[in-house]
């Protein structure tokens, strides 16, 4: 029987057969994204075939002393999708109505486990995760590539208008 030796996971190496990418090493994403910090956008896209080039990007989330809804976001045209890699995270999530402002009125929040994949449909509110457990954690976030500059309306929530999501 042919024995094959399994080798280190190199750039070199491994170049011929595709990219990878290490998901919690913030440094190492930070050369290869867009943003050096916080969103690690467009790490590694995947040719589908179509006009637009899903990516995979990371999200860095960081415990705060209250999980506050400073802003919210969506995409009008595409889906998004999350999947908690190192700590279990809250989500919250919302619906909006084209040509009205933003609210923390209509929206929900999630608890969501570590490895747990979350398909967010176009036009959801949503916004910055919150880890559970752990200082950090790193959410996959799938997503057409350069999203973040085409498809995005995002609101930056004055004082009054904001929400703290807590859990039960």
């Amino acid at each position: 029987m042919k024995v094959i030796k399994a080798k280190p996971l190199t750039r070199e190496a491994f170049a011929k057969y595709g990219v990878y990418e290490n998901l919690l090493d913030d440094a190492a994403m930070g050369q290869h994204s867009v943003f050096p910090m916080g969103f690690f956008a467009d790490l590694v896209t995947l040719d589908f075939g179509g006009p637009n080039l899903p990516t995979v990007s990371v999200c860095q989330v960081r415990k705060q002393p209250k999980n506050i809804i400073a802003s919210l976001e969506t995409h009008k045209g595409t889906c998004e999708g999350l999947l908690p890699l190192d700590d279990d995270v809250v989500i919250f999530v919302g619906t909006a109505f084209p040509g009205r402002p933003m609210s923390v009125d209509r929206v929900e929040a999630f608890y969501v486990p570590k490895g747990t994949f979350v398909k967010l449909n176009p036009y959801i509110v949503h916004g910055t995760q919150f880890p559970v457990h752990s200082e950090e954690a790193h959410i996959l976030c799938l997503l057409p590539g350069r999203t973040f500059a085409n498809d995005i309306q995002v609101q930056v929530l004055d004082e009054a208008a904001r929400a703290e999501v807590v859990l039960e």
